[in-house]
């Protein structure tokens, strides 16, 4: 690098002299394992059989690389300083293609933003192009589940290079692999910094995550969606609908489809099947998704991504077509079937399925009901949060392994809880194709100066099993940043609960799920305004909540519905 350090790099060549086109691959994980070098996207040995030489480098303070690990802030002076190494090679052509998938494809849209032209092609997998929006926190809400699962893995390996005597490493690493058996349990510890494991300079960059819980300098600095209108290569982008990273593969869409530079504005293609997370990281091809099967046409894994990724860098590196290749991709859940499109979303009609019930604890009973018109005049629906007792988590786009899987799973237990309220549509007797994205609008009070509400979209299958489609949530604090209200304040919120491409059959039923807490996703509001450094649960207070829905206050889910 620039300032002197070494990063391990393996290199794989064709046999010959060359110069050859070259693939790289930028990781945080260990070159020796098979599963980083050969199952993350592409096998390198078959880029070499199509005439690539590939480029396999670990991240500086990871594995055997030297330097200092500070996770997004060293990429693009790290991956520029490797292509211009790369560039002096003699094996080289002076044509670069780069890919990756999670904090590799973070690494690799880093090194297409430093602007080389001889960088002329990108693929990224189930990944974010702004940390703190859709990684650390989601809606300004910190994604606790995922961070502390990832706070501790980054500990993991950072044991072999802390300053200390080997009877204190055994001992830091005795504690961490404990604490990541009991993750379950971990993960619920208030205050939330309350994570002894990872101080001493073992994973320091989780603290710096609560430090800066709203965008600020230090995440503008590693944000590279506002770098799109210097971003000219053509990117290919893999996503699933129940990945984590959805929402961070669509802002990239828009963003570099909108405002990015040619031939990249014009021929970004985005990729979008019915996974999650971890299915397509697999080494086994799979089509499943919690508890949906998919069928042989949704296989994902290496078998996917590999030719994917090899057609795209021949297009572009090589330029071996002339073919426009921009557009969206994706999987119609429901129909299960590919369809294609020009931009995202397709044309459509917006939707509104407004919340009706007799009010008080009648949504909490599973008697609230989604109507076509919005009602007059109702009560309002109430239940009551408590955060000792928050409303779980159970699948849907996580990415939390040792704590719960991913995916599509049955919601019927949830929604037997008193702080759930839900709104079910009439069975329905006519195709509902959602395509796009979809949000909920509520009038909301509650007791407490401050809170969350949360939405969950469902299929209700013929045989009763609910189905979760797509969630989001709020927090009032982010919401009304100018100060807070005073209590039982009705106040209109939208929620955001991502994009979908899912049909709703004749026979199933709509339903939409509102509550307060969606954890260990999301870290529990404790419904207190902390006056100095995260609340405990001696803080905490139940707050009583209440959903208004009638013609002045039409609280209703949002979402557009394909022209066939």
């Amino acid at each position: 690098m620039g300032d002197g350090t070494k990063l391990v790099t393996d290199v794989y060549r064709p046999s010959g002299d060359g110069p050859w086109p070259t693939l790289v691959f930028r990781v945080r994980g260990s070159l020796s394992a098979g599963f980083i070098t050969h199952v993350l996207m592409l096998n390198p040995f078959l880029a070499v059989e199509r005439g690539y030489a590939v480029v396999i480098q670990q991240v500086r303070g990871r594995g055997l690389s030297g330097g200092e690990w500070n996770p997004f802030f060293n990429e693009g002076s790290d991956g520029a300083d490797c292509v211009r190494w790369v560039l002096d090679q003699p094996w080289c052509d002076g044509r670069i293609g780069t890919y990756g998938t999670a904090y590799s494809a973070y690494s690799a849209l880093q090194l297409v933003a430093q602007g080389f032209d001889e960088v002329k092609a990108c693929t990224v997998l189930g990944t974010n192009a702004n940390p703190y929006d859709n990684w650390v926190y989601t809606a300004d809400c910190f994604e606790l589940g995922w961070n502390v699962y990832w706070a501790y893995m980054l500990g993991i390996e950072s044991i072999g290079r802390l300053d200390c005597t080997e009877e204190e490493r055994a001992q830091i690493k005795s504690d961490l692999s404990q604490a990541i058996i009991d993750l379950p349990d971990v993960v619920g510890r208030l205050p939330i910094d309350a994570h002894p494991e990872l101080r001493n300079g073992i994973s320091p960059c989780y603290e710096d995550w609560l430090r800066h819980s709203s965008y600020d300098e230090y995440w503008d600095a590693i944000n590279i969606i506002k770098e799109a209108p210097q971003i000219s290569a053509p990117i290919l982008s893999i996503v699933g609908w129940h990945d984590n990273f959805l929402k961070s593969h669509l802002d990239m869409y828009h963003q570099i489809t909108s405002v990015g530079a040619e031939p990249g504005r014009s021929n970004h293609r985005m990729v979008v099947g019915p996974w999650e997370h971890a299915s397509y990281v697999n080494p086994f091809s799979t089509s499943s998704n919690g508890v949906w099967e998919f069928g042989l046409e949704a296989s994902s894994g290496v078998g996917l991504s590999g030719s994917l990724v090899l057609d795209w860098m021949d297009r572009w590196v090589k330029e071996e077509t002339g073919e426009e290749t921009g557009g969206v991709r994706y999987w119609q859940m429901g129909e299960n079937c590919w369809n294609e499109v020009g931009a995202w979303p397709p044309a459509g009609t917006e939707t509104s399925w407004y919340l009706s019930s007799e009010g008080g604890e009648a949504a909490s009973r599973n008697e609230g009901e989604l109507v076509l018109q919005a009602p007059q005049q109702q009560d309002a629906d109430t239940f009551d949060y408590d955060p000792a007792d928050p409303t779980p988590t159970v699948g849907g786009k996580i990415l939390m392994p040792f704590i719960q899987l991913a995916g599509v799973y049955d919601q019927t237990s949830v929604e037997q809880r008193s702080d759930v309220a839900c709104y079910t549509s009439p069975i329905l007797t006519e195709p509902v194709a959602v395509s796009g994205p979809v949000k909920c609008v509520l009038w909301v009070s509650s007791s407490a100066l401050e809170t969350d509400f949360t939405a969950k979209l469902l299929d209700v299958e013929p045989d009763g099993i609910a189905a979760n489609l797509a969630d989001g949530i709020i927090r009032l604090s982010r919401a009304f940043p100018d100060g807070p209200l005073e209590p039982d304040t009705v106040r209109e919120v939208e929620i955001d609960l991502w994009d979908l491409g899912h049909t709703f059959l004749p026979g199933h039923q709509i339903r939409l799920e509102v509550a307060s807490a969606n954890f260990p996703r999301f870290d529990r509001n404790l419904n207190v305004i902390a006056e100095s450094g995260p609340p405990s649960l001696d803080d905490a207070v139940v707050a009583s909540q209440v959903i208004y829905h009638d013609e002045s206050r039409p609280s209703r889910l949002v979402f557009t519905v394909a022209d066939r």
